[in-house]
């Protein structure tokens, strides 16, 4: 029998090297600090690298004095404290449950991804973790897109986890006659038919243009940033890579040209 619900506190399976893992984190901190007072002691002497120097070691600092609670309280209590820090050069990012198989956890940033007629690809990141949701994002992709465009699709589709009489009556206020939001229980769709099997098959190819701009060739995941912001680029880059190589297919299949594989 499965028990749901219950957790033995990890305090028992503490490792002997996490006391010393805490305690070179907060003597990290010490000399930090230490450097930093120096530095601010030599005042306007300091020069090019060393003035980055300096600035990333008050950032540094700065997250270690967050980090070293977040141990204490794991060293206490056997759970992660809310808002763990997982990276030390960009303590933005976080931990997303997916809950996928082999991929329970992921970590980094959450975006939001739209797909056009052409498979062309819009992206939007979060900057916090509760800034994009399914129940926000889908009335927002579209708002995006008015803005892009001037007008609003006619046909969107979206997952369950974006239904709401709200969110319809939005989308529907927007300018958008089909609206494929997938219902939730029992409620009923709000097309049907070949409309309805249409715009269920361009949101499973959503999936499809995820996975493209995650390829190695476009480098969406893992790139090589230490910021949020450069994280951002390095995403967008990724999918104008994608939606430039559409671009050209297209134009070549036009004009009959051959493209090399």
């Amino acid at each position: 029998m499965a028990v749901v619900g219950t957790r033995r506190p990890a305090v028992a399976r503490r490792k002997p090297g996490s006391f010393r893992s805490l305690l070179r984190s907060r003597s990290t901190g010490q000399e930090l600090g230490k450097v930093l007072a120096a530095a601010a002691d030599e005042g306007r002497k300091l020069r090019g690298h060393a003035v980055v120097a300096r600035r990333k070691l008050g950032e540094w600092h700065e997250t270690i004095g967050k980090l070293v609670p977040q141990i204490r309280h794991w060293l206490d209590t056997g759970f992660v404290a809310a808002g763990k820090i997982i990276n030390l050069h960009i303590p933005e990012l976080y931990s997303i449950v997916r809950g996928k198989v082999g991929k329970s956890v992921e970590f980094g940033l959450s975006w939001g991804i739209a797909r056009l007629r052409g498979g062309f690809v819009l992206a939007t990141m979060a900057g916090a973790k509760k800034d994009l949701s399914d129940a926000t994002f889908a009335v927002q992709a579209v708002e995006q897109i008015v803005a892009l465009f001037g007008k609003a699709p006619r046909s969107y589709a979206y997952d369950r986890a974006g239904h709401s009489e709200r969110n319809v009556d939005r989308l529907r206020e927007i300018g958008v006659r089909d609206v494929g939001l997938a219902p939730r229980g029992n409620t009923p769709w709000e097309v049907e038919g070949a409309l309805k099997a249409r715009l269920i098959k361009e949101r499973a190819l959503v999936e499809g243009s995820i996975g493209t701009v995650k390829c190695p060739k476009y480098g969406f995941n893992r790139p090589a940033a230490r910021s949020v912001a450069m994280m951002g680029v390095c995403g967008q880059r990724a999918v104008l890579g994608l939606n430039l190589t559409k671009l050209a297919r297209g134009a070549a299949k036009n004009r009959g040209i051959a493209l090399a594989s």
